[in-house]
């Protein structure tokens, strides 16, 4: 029988299981006699994850092609990315520093790094169906921030990767045991955010009654208030979420795919070329692995990392 802890941590110790299914992996994760971080206490503050170390071990790019992208982020000294900075384990800001912390903020570091020689990066916060329009007009060089391939978005803008692979999963308030499979949402309100999550739920339950919010705080707030029924979004922003709300709480239910990419500007083919390279890099020497372990991995507790996921290997990749 499980103790108290242990029993506490199993819901978001599936959710991990689900979300790198699609990869491939089935990660051996902290046994019972150690707390995950989770459940470590308050002390444990997620906008103190520390990167460094992986970015420190980052490649730098040699004899890159010129391209009009890289060419602009070289005379500015800076990337300009898309991200977000409340997202705990892949971008959370540290009110103190200004500084963020997380996977997706570690790799925009990382490609920055590979870029200029060094790990210099300005982040724009927007909404999740501007993103496509800051490409495209150059607001912004790149966008990092679990931004899902799906074809319609590859009509738009390029995408190098998947850098990460997970599914579609759905929260609900703590105290709610109602919602236990997909087709319990049939008939009911569920928060999405524009873009991928919204089509993947139609796509999955026709019948569900989607409410779109451009920001994760948004959804979690909707869902908090009870202003929506359940809250489905990709896996990793559930765990994200779940991690520091305990108001809310993920469910098993998974379903479908949300694989990972860097999104590019489409009119710069070049520069993609330049990028996948240096997703090729950082996942053949560890750094990507080790950036996983300093990340997403405190999140978990320790948990091993996946093995990276196959670049191209998605439609719109």
């Amino acid at each position: 029988m499980a103790t108290p802890q242990c029993a506490a941590v199993w819901p978001r110790r599936r959710l991990l299981r689900a979300a790198l299914v699609a990869a491939g992996v089935a990660p051996a994760l902290a046994a019972c006699g150690r707390r995950p971080a989770e459940v470590a206490g308050p002390k444990l503050d997620y906008t103190t994850i520390d990167q460094g170390p992986a970015i420190d071990r980052g490649p730098v790019g040699v004899d890159l092609p010129d391209t009009p992208t890289l060419r602009r982020i070289r005379e500015r000294g800076t990337l300009v990315q898309s991200g977000v900075h409340t997202f705990p384990g892949f971008g959370l800001e540290n009110p103190r520093t200004g500084n963020i912390a997380g996977f997706d903020a570690g790799m925009a570091q990382l490609l920055a790094k590979y870029l200029i020689g060094r790990p210099s990066v300005d982040t724009l916060v927007g909404s999740a169906d501007a993103r496509e329009a800051m490409l495209q007009n150059h607001t912004v060089d790149a966008v990092l921030s679990t931004y899902t391939i799906t074809a319609n978005r590859a009509r738009l803008v390029n995408f190098a990767g998947p850098y990460l692979v997970v599914r579609s999963g759905v929260a609900v308030a703590a105290d709610d045991t109602g919602i236990r499979t997909l087709q319990d949402l049939a008939g009911q309100v569920v928060a999405v955010q524009p873009g991928a999550a919204d089509e993947a739920l139609r796509k999955a339950v026709p019948a569900a009654r989607p409410v779109r919010f451009d920001q994760i705080t948004q959804c979690a707030a909707a869902l908090r208030q009870g202003r929506v029924r359940a809250w489905s979004a990709n896996t990793a922003i559930l765990l994200g979420r779940t991690a520091v709300d305990h108001r809310i709480r993920a469910t098993d239910i998974v379903f479908g795919r949300s694989p990972f990419g860097i999104g590019l500007p489409k009119d710069d083919p070049a520069f993609k070329q330049i990028v996948v390279e240096f997703l090729r890099q950082i996942m053949a020497d560890g750094t990507w692995r080790r950036l996983w372990e300093l990340t997403v991995g405190v999140l978990l507790g320790g948990a091993t990392a996946p093995a990276p996921p196959e670049l191209g290997s998605e439609p719109g990749s």
